[in-house]
């Protein structure tokens, strides 16, 4: 179990019996146990959400002890969008073996998982609803709090079955409810672990060669040039790609309304892919289909239009200026807006620099026929 889910606090307690500090990874017989932990990040850079169980060690020792040394490591590259790579396919590789294990153990571990380390208010329940097994039943906050960021139906709490305040979800559903959860526990352990120096040699030379697998610098846009915008953008879409550009993950919904904001206004695919680059589970290929098919390029070939402002509201995502919102349903409403309105002032603009312009050259040319003249008086 700890080789299989390092990442527990039982864990840590079942390795300190061995005495392993970094320190002793300078000693040979450790090889194995930096190998692993190189590739344990090297197939987070390459596989991100995708990572699969094919590198897990059948050392247990080994499999345990390389999840804190890839944790020293990650922290003392110091690369924010890799520290987020490496919890999601950390995350992401545990699902998948708590997926995969035998179910009886399995509904057990997870409850046991779920209650002790993560604090959810859970409950064994095991009652059959329509011909589905429900395993358990979640407290309501921890329900909302878990399936907010999903935008598929089933997770819509108008379509689960509450009983009493809580909802009855099954053992996969919770799983997956769990998934960000232990992500944002192991960037705990990435925040907590700091910058650890002086770490032994063959460390350090396994750490080098992460940095020479790791993607070329993240991207940067300048919004202030981006073609309208974002000075003509809503506040709610502003937002999303602030979070977007900062390597943060964002609902499913947020990234369909995000799109299809762009889309609407007049951006090309490989435009819009560039404000997901940063996000740790960025994978083009899927990325750039899902952009194709919202702007109308694929499938169907219809053009997605923007969620109005009551959807965007339902969903979390609504950051209503009563100023600058008032009487605005969508957010393409916004943008036309607010488009028109700085076309007019900039249209007012460039008209009053080029009466400037016109008097400067007035100006100029009084005074080259004085120099002139000045010059032949001379």
């Amino acid at each position: 179990m700890f080789a299989k889910y390092p990442f527990l606090p039982e864990a840590k307690k079942h390795l300190a019996r061995y005495g392993i500090t970094l320190e002793s990874f300078s000693d040979p017989a450790y090889r194995r146990v930096i190998e692993r932990a190189k590739r344990r990040i090297l197939d987070a850079i390459e596989y991100g959400d995708e990572i699969g169980p094919w590198s897990v060690s059948d050392d247990d020792l080994v499999e345990l002890a390389s999840f804190p040394l890839a944790v020293a490591m990650v922290a003392a590259i110091g690369d924010r969008r890799l520290m987020r790579r490496f919890a999601l396919a950390e995350a992401s590789l545990a699902v998948k073996l708590l997926e995969s294990e035998d179910p009886g153990w399995r509904d057990e571990m997870v409850l046991r998982i779920a209650r002790e380390v993560f604090g959810l208010d859970v409950k064994a329940d095991g009652r059959i609803v329509g011909g589905v097994q429900y395993d358990y039943s979640l407290g309501l906050r921890d329900y909302l709090r878990g399936a907010v960021g999903f935008n598929r139906p089933e997770w819509k709490l108008v379509n689960r079955i509450l009983d009493h305040g809580r909802v009855l979800v099954t053992s996969r559903e919770l799983i997956r409810l769990m998934k960000d959860r232990i992500m944002s526990h192991i960037l705990g352990l990435l925040e907590k672990a700091g910058r650890p120096r002086g770490l032994p040699k063959p460390v350090e030379e396994a750490i080098e060669d992460v940095r020479r697998k790791l993607p070329s610098k993240p991207i940067e846009l300048d919004l202030k040039s981006l073609k309208s915008g974002p000075d003509t953008w809503p506040p709610c879409m502003r937002a999303i790609a602030d979070q977007l550009l900062s390597g943060q993950n964002v609902s499913h919904f947020a990234n369909f309304a995000f799109a299809s904001f762009l889309a609407n206004i007049g951006f090309e695919p490989g435009e819009i892919l560039k404000f997901y680059a940063n996000r740790p589970d960025f994978n083009e290929r899927i990325a750039r289909y899902q952009v194709e098919h919202i702007a109308g390029l694929r499938g169907s070939r219809t053009k997605y239009t923007t969620p109005n402002c009551e959807t965007l509201r339902l969903n979390g995502l609504c950051l209503r200026d009563e100023k600058l919102c008032k009487g605005i349903r969508n957010p393409l409403t916004y943008y036309s807006r607010a488009a028109r309105r700085k076309l007019g002032v900039d249209k007012d603009k460039a008209e009053l620099e080029g009466e400037r312009d016109e008097a400067g050259g007035e100006a100029h040319g009084e005074a080259g026929p004085a120099g002139d003249n000045a010059g032949d008086k001379a």
